[in-house]
């Protein structure tokens, strides 16, 4: 947003200092009226409200009006309004609208706003309950609005009576049905892509069944909505209260990222065809990105991401299992087969990693899931990565795949490792059907001489002899292949002892911004170099993290890749949640995502992409690391070599067409930096105990570019610890 194009709201109040019924207040302006110059679902709320303190208002980009001066008014996140749909018995908490004296509260309500999305299929989704079980008189009513700047969108009201309806704002409204108060409900609206709402409303006490229907509202300009504001709707003469939890927005998230990039992509396959560099990012088959015909608002990730209570037992001191999760889509269209809906979520997939301008995915597979303790688990996680195979097919066949095959561990049966026991373990990974099933399949990766590439993680785990004699094995059944290993920090004594079965080298790389020099370390050992990207490595297994210096770690092993003539870059990794996801996600938005696309250009045509945009992207943690949390130990620093000690500052990382003055503003501070044109990183430390929502901004010759506030404010107390460094993208 320019400058003329921004408004200070008084009446809003926000976290960073005192304001009434307990919430904080952000100095600073708010975003009015207006099109950002591009669209995207990065800013579309998805919120539970886990993860902050209750007895307060959820912090900016919530943003609370009205009048809530008066005492019998209550508005804060409390326990008692955690949704039994999410069932979060521990950290649990519901945004709960509380009127003790008739002719108080009316008007008072949340707002939260965002960039608009991309055109496209919109969903909307929350729970609510009407006062409390058992007493109908202490219900009241509130409106939902979704709207673009002019205030024209979709209104959810549900009246303190239970009367629920739904239309366009300003026309007549149509009934959906009538709720129970002290029931909870969960409602989602889809509005489908070319036109049409479809409406659907779950019991708690019947939660296979839903009622609600189609409803044509026109024409719905979805990809204008700019706000969602929830409104208390009561009567003069009533009290009572109502609450809301699990608040979750999901719309296009494949749309184009031409506007946000801050260079001109090209054509990808044209810098393939004069250059050898290949960019592969490793998909870890796991954590899938949640993409189905289903209600996200109910879904996976929805349930598990920041509850202990749905937490596996080596995750729940850091109270969930992963700090981001991917951005949650729309649902699909229903009526669509398991296999497709599968294939389809994968092509998804596929078709991001391309718009980044990778070559293919490092794909994990199993194969020999009988020797796991839960087979099954393993035959679904080779579900997956044969219908991601199967979706590139679809997308683009020159998108190819290097299949990353694990082979087990011995069985417990046997006795010690023997020669003769490896020997018949690699005889069994050499016949599996699920590896001659891959090799087999049209969309592996394979080299010059026909030979296909395979890999596998932690590639040292298994001998020299080991990989040799499986090949030996594969070869017999008429599969010519060549092994592509994965390491972990080996010393180049140890390295070198698997040159002669390894047609290339690839690390798994620190995770600070260190020296580093992979590829001089195996050059000549090796045919081909593959180095390492990654952001930042933090887990919720054991409550650890390493020091990434905002996008310093990303920036320093890129730029050592280009400097040494790397040949090829493995990112570490797409999608594993549960310690390093790059993938559009929560949390971070597209940030990691439009970083790997610019260097992956660098990387390709041998030159530094020329800035056409003027681009602003932001990183800070969400609390100092000495934050009071309210549950679980400290997290724990790990260090690569000399490594570094945490940091604790608020990056911005600007990519500018032509010089300028970029600026952080904490508080009532700004702190600045000249800038020329290209990329340059500026860092601010905060200290312990400070509440406030970064502010970011460009100016030339004393006009604001662009300013605005990041999506995340820090925090001073939090419920559970978080060293994850979140991100956003700032354009005029």
């Amino acid at each position: 947003m320019t400058a003329s194009l921004r408004i200070a709201v008084s009446c809003l109040t926000l976290i960073g200092a005192s304001g009434p019924c307990g919430a904080e207040v952000a100095e600073g302006e708010i975003a009015s009226c207006g099109l950002p110059r591009a669209r995207s679902v990065e800013q579309l709320p998805v919120d539970r409200f886990d993860l902050y303190v209750p007895g307060k208002l959820p912090p900016y980009p919530w943003e609370a009006f009205g009048d809530l001066e008066p005492e019998s008014v209550h508005f804060s996140l409390e326990a008692s309004g955690e949704s039994p749909f999410k069932g979060n018995e521990v950290t649990g908490k519901g945004l709960l609208m509380q009127v003790d004296d008739p002719g108080t509260g009316q008007g008072c309500g949340i707002r939260y706003r965002f960039a608009p999305p991309p055109e496209g299929p919109l969903y909307l989704g929350f729970d609510f309950r009407l006062g409390v079980e058992g007493d109908p008189s202490q219900a009241l009513g509130f409106d939902v609005e979704l709207t673009d700047c002019e205030g024209k969108g979709v209104i959810v009201s549900v009246h303190q009576s239970g009367r629920m309806q739904i239309g366009s704002i300003g026309e007549v409204l149509r009934d959906l049905t009538t709720v129970d108060p002290g029931v909870w409900y969960h409602v989602a609206l889809n509005f489908r892509e070319g036109g049409g709402l479809d409406v659907a409303l779950t019991d708690e006490r019947k939660r296979k069944e839903t009622v609600g229907g189609a409803f044509d509202l026109g024409v719905i300009k979805t990809d204008r909505f700019q706000s969602l504001t929830v409104t208390n709707a009561n009567d003069d003469d009533a009290w009572g209260s109502w609450v809301l939890d699990n608040i979750l927005m999901a719309g296009k998230v494949d749309a184009s990222r031409a506007e946000w990039f801050p260079f001109e992509r090209g054509n990808v396959r044209e810098m393939e065809e004069t250059k050898a560099k290949k960019v592969f990012a490793y998909y870890y088959e796991i954590y899938t990105s949640g993409y189905n015909d289903e209600d996200p608002g109910l879904g996976y990730y929805t349930l598990k991401t920041f509850n202990p209570s749905k937490t596996p037992q080596s995750r729940i001191e850091s109270g969930t299992e992963y700090l981001a999760r991917p951005l949650p889509r729309a649902p699909m269209e229903p009526g669509l087969d398991a296999d497709e809906v599968l294939i389809r979520a994968m092509e998804e997939e596929v078709r991001l990693a391309i718009q980044m301008g990778l070559d293919g995915f490092l794909l994990d597979f199993f194969a020999l899931p009988e020797v796991y303790s839960n087979p099954a688990g393993q035959r679904m996680y080779n579900r997956r990565s044969f219908a991601l195979m199967d979706a590139a097919k679809r997308v683009d066949p020159q998108f190819k795949i290097i299949p990353a095959v694990y082979a087990g561990w011995v069985p417990e049966k046997n006795p010690g490792p023997t020669w003769e026991l490896q020997e018949q373990w690699a005889n069994d990974y050499g016949d599996s059907p699920v590896l001659h099933r891959i090799l087999q399949h049209p969309q592996v990766y394979r080299l010059e001489d026909g030979r296909v590439l395979f890999s596998k993680w932690g590639t040292e785990l298994y001998t020299p002899e080991w990989w040799a004699h499986a090949m030996r094995r594969l070869e017999s059944h008429g599969f010519e292949v060549a092994l592509l290993g994965q390491f972990n920090g080996l010393s180049r004594e140890r390295l070198q002892a698997y040159a002669p079965v390894s047609y290339g080298m690839s690390d798994w790389g620190p995770r600070s911004p260190v020296s580093y020099d992979w590829p001089d370390k195996v050059r000549d050992i090796t045919e081909l170099v593959v180095a390492p990207a990654v952001f930042q490595d933090v887990r919720t297994r054991g409550s650890s993290y390493w020091e990434a210096c905002n996008s310093g770690a990303l920036r320093n092993m890129w730029e050592s890749a280009i400097e040494n003539d790397s040949d090829w870059i493995f990112i570490h990794t797409w999608s594993d949640y549960s310690e390093q996801a790059q993938a559009p996600s929560t949390a971070f938005g597209y940030a990691i995502y439009d970083l790997n696309a610019y260097y992956t250009k660098w990387f390709k045509s041998g030159q530094e992409p020329e800035v056409v945009r003027d681009t602003l992207y932001y990183f800070h943690r969400i609390n100092h690391s000495e934050v009071e949390s309210l549950r679980g130990p400290q997290w724990t620093l790990r260090k690569d070599g000399q490594g570094f000690e945490t940091r604790n500052e608020i990056e911005l990382l600007a990519f500018l067409e032509e010089p300028g003055q970029i600026g952080i503003r904490i508080g009532e501070t700004w702190h600045t930096m000249d800038a020329d044109a290209g990329m340059t990183s500026l860092t601010v430390p905060f200290e312990p105990g400070q509440a406030f929502t970064p502010e970011f901004r460009l100016m030339r010759q004393g006009e604001s570019i662009v300013s605005e506030l990041g999506r995340y404010t820090v925090l001073p107390e939090i419920e559970y610890g978080n060293m994850l460094y979140h991100g956003g993208v700032i354009v005029p």
